[in-house]
Formats: C-alpha cells, sequence, structure tokens
C-alpha cells in the first residue's frame, strides 16, 4: 500500500544537476554588471534560494540592481543555461515507478515555469510531471510554502498526509513544515547532510532511488 499518493519534488539539485549552468549564468551577470567573480564555490548560493534574493545578499546591490543582474542572467539561461543540465542517477527510472504505482507527481521550485519546462523536456521527463509549480519571468515573490501550496492544489490534494516534498536545501524542508506535509531530504544534491538535519527532515537519501521505498511505504 503507497504510504504517500503525491511526490512533489524541488528541481535544482533533486531532479536535475543543474549547478553548471547556475553559476555560469550568474559569473555572466556579475560580470556585465561589472562585478568579475572567479570564485565558483561561492556561487553555489544561487542554488536554492530565490534568484533576486541571491545578488542582493552576496553582493550588497539593491532591489533595482538586482532586477538588472537578474535579466542579465536569465538572457544566458535562456539559450546556454538551460542546455547545462543533467539527471540525477535514478530519476527517470523513480518517476516512471512512482507513476505506475498511481502516484501523483508534482515539481515545486522557485525557478521560473518556462525554465523547468524547457529543461524536463529536453531531458525526457516532462510527462513524468503531473503538476508544474515554478515562477513566472515577470514574479518575484518564489516563496516556496506558496509554491508547494500551489503544487497540492494542482495535483488536487486535499489530505496533506498523503503528500511528501522532496527537496535538497533547507528551503525545501522548511516550506514542507509551513505547510504541514511530511519532507525528504536529498543528501545527492546541492546541501548538506547537516544543513538538512537541521532544518528537520523526515527523511534523508543518498541517492534518488532511495525516494521510491520512503514514497510506497517500503522503506525499512
Amino acid at each position: 500500500m503507497r504510504k504517500f499518493t503525491a511526490a512533489i519534488f524541488d528541481f535544482d539539485g533533486t531532479v536535475a544537476d543543474s549547478g553548471d549552468g547556475i553559476i555560469n549564468c550568474a559569473i555572466y551577470a556579475l560580470k556585465k554588471f561589472g562585478i568579475e567573480e572567479t570564485d565558483r564555490e561561492k556561487l553555489r548560493y544561487f542554488i536554492g534560494p530565490p534568484l533576486y534574493d541571491s545578488f542582493i545578499d552576496l553582493y550588497g546591490v539593491t532591489r533595482e540592481e538586482s532586477d538588472v543582474l537578474v535579466g542579465y542572467y536569465r538572457e544566458r539561461y535562456a539559450t546556454l543555461g538551460c542546455e547545462e543540465a543533467s539527471l540525477y542517477p535514478g530519476v527517470a527510472a523513480l518517476l516512471h515507478t512512482l507513476r505506475e504505482n498511481g502516484v501523483k507527481t508534482g515539481i515545486c521550485s522557485s525557478k521560473p515555469q518556462p525554465f523547468i519546462e524547457k529543461i524536463a523536456a529536453r531531458l525526457g521527463v516532462l510527462d513524468s510531471f503531473d503538476f508544474i509549480s515554478g515562477i513566472s519571468l515577470h514574479y518575484k515573490d518564489a516563496e516556496k510554502d506558496r509554491l508547494l501550496r500551489i503544487a497540492l492544489d494542482g495535483l488536487g490534494i486535499e489530505n496533506k498526509a498523503e503528500a511528501v516534498m522532496i527537496g535538497d536545501r533547507h528551503f525545501d524542508i522548511d516550506a514542507a513544515k509551513k505547510v504541514g506535509v511530511a519532507s525528504v531530504g536529498a543528501v545527492y544534491g546541492f546541501g548538506s547532510r547537516e544543513e538538512l538535519t537541521a532544518a528537520g527532515a523526515d527523511y534523508l537519501v543518498d541517492s534518488a532511488p532511495e525516494i521510491e521505498k520512503i514514497v510506497l511505504g517500503e522503506e525499512e
């Protein structure tokens, strides 16, 4: 018997390894803005939080300047950035198995929805999701709990006990707690075991295939 009837995934760091594309686009945007950044490890900060906030947090720019930086970032991401992503091992098979077992699958991400759909289509998994909750290219409110509620509504889930949120950063776990659904911390992504544990993830997995047993209620 299924433990959860809906599995909702974060995208970057959970479904797709998109780190190189995100970092490369951040470097491009900063350079075009007049900031030379060579520390790629520092730019890993961009993987997870809303993009507008990341430029402000790391470089102290104003909201208006962040708007300009985001525009530069997406200028590259719409073409090259979307090509610099790959599926994590086992994700395609996981999605196939979940859907075969009647589990509804969704995405909840602060990434622009057009980019999610473009990358998912290129990687061959767009049709593996029943609903995608992302932001528009012009909408700046990327609060994860709001996006998660949209995903639940889109999947037709009324009983929150039936859903689980799967993500690699504390933002995903925080959103799950705010909304009242269970959470899985994807340690194989960009967050750390310590971060996900501190956030209070209900489960931790080191690889995508491990998610199957949790969702289907087969974990030991």
